[in-house]
């Protein structure tokens, strides 16, 4: 697949972080010990779906860029 010079970040693993941080902010935490319980149990539940929609999706966002000459594109219409 040919990158665009001047994209936006494109990494499926920011999306991902994304995603992980939304849920980690959803959730309060009293001390670092359940902070780090907290970060392995919603880590370890990310679903094969997820990451697989992140990838399938690569594809029309490398596009969306394109079309826009490396401009800003909203991945969230994509």
């Amino acid at each position: 697949m040919q990158w665009p010079p001047q994209s936006s970040d494109l990494n499926p693993i920011e999306k991902l972080w994304d995603e992980f941080d939304r849920q980690v902010r959803d959730k309060c935490t009293e001390s670092e010990k359940q902070l780090w319980t907290m970060l392995k149990t919603i880590w370890g539940e990310i679903k094969k779906e997820t990451l697989q929609k992140l990838i399938a999706k690569l594809p029309r966002l490398v596009q969306a860029v394109i079309s826009q000459r490396g401009g800003h594109i909203d991945g969230k219409k994509i």
